[in-house]
């Protein structure tokens, strides 16, 4: 659970223990959540999620014991880190509450710079934790990606290849030419999520360079349409992009790849007959620009769009025309524009469509960012 700061619980049945240990920890910009008893700390426990908690032993009905086991009992709340403080010191005492799950004893009266110490070493312990199981996880769906959305083109294109390696003699021109074009769709495809792949590598292993330039932003749209137009008019779909000059600071290369990517995810999921539009909409007041891709596809519902940058839970969805896609394509593109300080918004609905925005820096005030007649503007 994200918070912008440490939630500590403290849990004592005597009030002013929890003033005293409240006023000390809240000096270190914690937020506190307090609990009188065992029973009342499980409740809160289970509904906010605290980063730490801090736990008496010496309690009416519920001691510190018995909570510390109900807590690590409980799924929702086993990985929160417990800190008994209390004035129980015997080495069967602390024994018996490591064995319980606790992470670390304070004693009572408590030294106020020892508990601080202590406190703020278990919250960076913890957020060390949740990062490396991420990273796990991340790195779990990373090699699932290769081996999924990496084995079933490779395997496709080696038997179209050596179906006609065998039959070459006996087929004609007419039958060739689709296993061909196949045969380069599917090349195209590896190619870009090998592209993909290495390029969110190296991000994660934060060996990516950042070189911002002032680039002409409408030059590098157009640029995107013409890379992509074929792609386009193989489904018959209208590509528009007309803009004006407009001047950008960001790393040239990254936003060319952040506009591939949002294009190329706009035509897989746009049918035949269907539009596509890049626009820009300055806006000299913030200093920014602002960058749609919006297309008339099949869109998304809420529950896919609150997870589409999350590659632990990203999928392979076909395109309207079965096209391969492993989702890591969007990642990237949030990633990268990240990697500039500014972020990727997504509007979409089932049988909508979707607006994919970014922002970038304005090079200068100078330049309105005019959208060309006739090409409609995202807003």
């Amino acid at each position: 659970m994200h918070r912008p700061r440490p939630l500590l619980l403290i849990v004592d049945d005597v009030s002013q223990n929890l003033q005293v240990l409240g006023n000390a920890l809240r000096e270190q910009k914690y937020d506190i959540s307090a609990a009188i008893s065992g029973k009342q700390a499980l409740s809160i426990a289970a509904e906010t999620r605290p980063d730490l908690i801090l736990l008496d032993i010496m309690m009416p009905e519920i001691d510190g014991f018995e909570t510390c086991r109900r807590l690590k009992e409980n799924p929702a709340t086993r990985d929160i880190p417990v800190v008994f403080l209390t004035a129980k010191t015997a080495p069967d005492d602390i024994v018996r509450g490591f064995e319980l799950g606790a992470v670390d004893f304070v004693t009572k009266p408590f030294n106020r710079q020892e508990l601080l110490a202590r406190v703020a070493i278990h919250l960076e312990l913890k957020q060390s934790r949740e990062e490396l199981q991420r990273t796990i996880h991340d790195k779990d769906k990373f090699f699932s990606i290769i081996a999924h959305d990496l084995r079933g083109p490779l395997g496709s294109f080696m038997s179209i290849s050596d179906y006609v390696a065998e039959n070459l003699e006996d087929l004609n021109l007419d039958e060739i030419r689709p296993l061909f074009r196949e045969m380069q769709q599917t090349g195209k495809g590896v190619y870009s999520l090998l592209e993909n792949l290495l390029e969110w590598s190296r991000i994660q292993l934060g060996t990516v360079a950042y070189h911002p330039e002032t680039v002409d932003l409408a030059a590098l749209v157009e640029r995107t349409q013409t890379l992509l137009r074929v792609q386009a008019e193989q489904k018959d779909i209208d590509l528009r992009a007309g803009l004006e000059a407009i001047d950008v600071r960001c790393d040239k290369n990254m936003i060319a790849t952040v506009l591939r990517n949002l294009v190329s995810n706009a035509i897989k999921y746009t049918p035949r007959g269907g539009r596509i539009s890049v626009t820009v909409i300055p806006r000299p007041s913030v200093k920014l620009a602002y960058i749609s891709v919006q297309d008339t596809g099949i869109g998304m519902e809420e529950q896919r769009v609150r997870t589409l940058f999350d590659i632990a839970q990203t999928k392979s969805t076909p395109g309207t025309e079965k096209e391969k896609g492993s989702g890591l394509g969007l990642i990237l593109c949030r990633e990268l524009i990240h990697l500039h300080g500014q972020e990727l918004f997504v509007e979409s609905a089932p049988g909508e469509g979707s607006t994919f925005t970014f922002t970038l820096e304005l090079a200068s005030e100078e330049g309105t960012g005019k959208v060309s007649p006739g090409v409609p503007t995202a807003g």
